[in-house]
């Protein structure tokens, strides 16, 4: 019997994958490297679990003029543009302990203050053009509710704040090293350190990876999350008072016009509870209910800007076609929110286009568009199909 292996149900066959080690550190590499999915999954935080490859053997540079010569092995983003540093070793080679985590350390400290935007984004080109592929549609694929100029601007507040990931990846990580790897996760903030074991299983034609994250624990997600206003349940004075401290005078007033609408227009006004003020704007159609927009007035911190997002996935189940359309042909005369709505549309409206107030509060026209769309939801609700769905 197999201490360690996995049973593999094939064509009526049982196929036995037993554990074999990495031939060498350079295999282990270009399995991340093709497959960035099975890191992802198990270590990327919140959101979607995806990762894009910026280069493999990336130099990290140590002076304010990009000169210097230390060398990560992977460098990843993830959908919320959040760095992720990837140093490999395999469990035979004896540095994978305090050697490592120095160098891991060393690299995300200069990662922080010395990787500018372009920087980044020529390594993609580089990368992209290696692969043969459009730098656009990675970035796209990477986060299918952002454009590019959006992720970007992520990635530069995320580096600003110090917001990176750091992975020590291995076939096996030893006790000693889970250790400090979890001291130092659960000292560190907003920055991660994590470890990942990533176990090879063969047998014939078949191949299984198997990840396991360590260095997540209860401890350091408590210490990551942990935030004065957690569990908050917030109410119209809170929301309002939150926007006024954190919002400029022109989206406090964007603000406070949503509010109105929601309530003199909407059926209900559903306030959230957690870290960060929020209110979901609910209309009736018929005798439904659905919830239309959401506005979020974030943290505010100066990386994180409030938001207004739209629910085509509820509105899709409530109205008809033509009156989907309709709102959604409207939105499109705010132009930040042009190309979500053409991508909502592409994907049968199984989508949340969201707009950063910043980016509409001086452009009267958008802002009314904004408002026309909401008006064209309320004309809709006294000629609204049977809905196809539950809310």
């Amino acid at each position: 019997m197999l201490d360690d292996g996995i049973f593999l149900e094939a064509g009526g066959e049982l196929i036995v994958l037993e554990q074999h080690d990495y031939a060498t550190e350079d295999v282990l590499q270009r399995v991340l490297a093709t497959h960035p999915g099975v890191l992802a999954g198990s270590s990327t935080a919140g959101g979607a679990a995806r990762l894009l490859l910026i280069g493999r053997e990336v130099r990290i540079p140590v002076e304010e003029d990009g000169s210097g010569n230390l060398r990560i092995d992977h460098l990843f983003l993830d959908a919320q543009g959040v760095p992720v540093l990837v140093e490999v070793k395999r469990a035979s080679d004896t540095r994978t302990r305090r050697e490592v985590v120095a160098q891991m350390l060393d690299y995300a400290a200069n990662a922080v203050k010395h990787l500018p935007l372009q920087w980044l984004h020529d390594r993609l080109e580089e990368t992209a053009a290696h692969g043969e592929e459009d730098i656009d549609d990675l970035l796209a694929r990477l986060s299918p509710e952002q454009s590019a100029e959006e992720l970007w601007r992520d990635v530069e507040a995320n580096l600003r704040a110090g917001r990176i990931r750091m992975l020590i990846v291995a076939d096996r990580l030893p006790d000693s090293l889970v250790r400090i790897i979890e001291f130092l996760n659960e000292q560190m903030n907003p920055a991660e350190v994590l470890g990942v074991e990533l176990r090879r299983y063969a047998g014939g034609e078949h191949t299984v990876y198997v990840p396991r994250v360590l260095g997540r624990t209860a401890a350091a997600e408590s210490a990551k999350t942990r935030t004065p206003l957690e569990g908050q349940q917030w109410d119209r004075e809170s929301f309002l008072a939150a926007a006024q401290e954190r919002c400029t005078p022109a989206e406090v007033a964007l603000v406070h016009r949503l509010l109105d609408e929601a309530e003199s227009h909407g059926s209900r006004v559903a306030w959230g509870k957690g870290a960060t003020p929020r209110l979901n704007a609910w209309y009736a159609f018929g005798e439904q209910q659905a919830r239309v927009w959401v506005l979020n007035v974030n943290t505010g911190k100066s990386s994180t800007r409030p938001w207004l997002k739209f629910h085509f996935d509820a509105l899709s189940s409530r109205l008809s076609a033509e009156q989907v359309e309709r709102t959604a042909s409207l939105l499109e005369g705010v132009p930040v929110l042009a190309e979500r709505i053409r991508d909502a549309r592409r994907r049968n409206w199984q989508a949340e286009p969201a707009v950063h107030l910043p980016e509409v509060v001086g452009d009267a026209a958008a802002v009314d568009a904004i408002f026309r769309a909401l008006d064209a939801l309320r004309a809709a609700d006294g000629d609204v199909p049977s809905p196809t769905s539950g809310a």
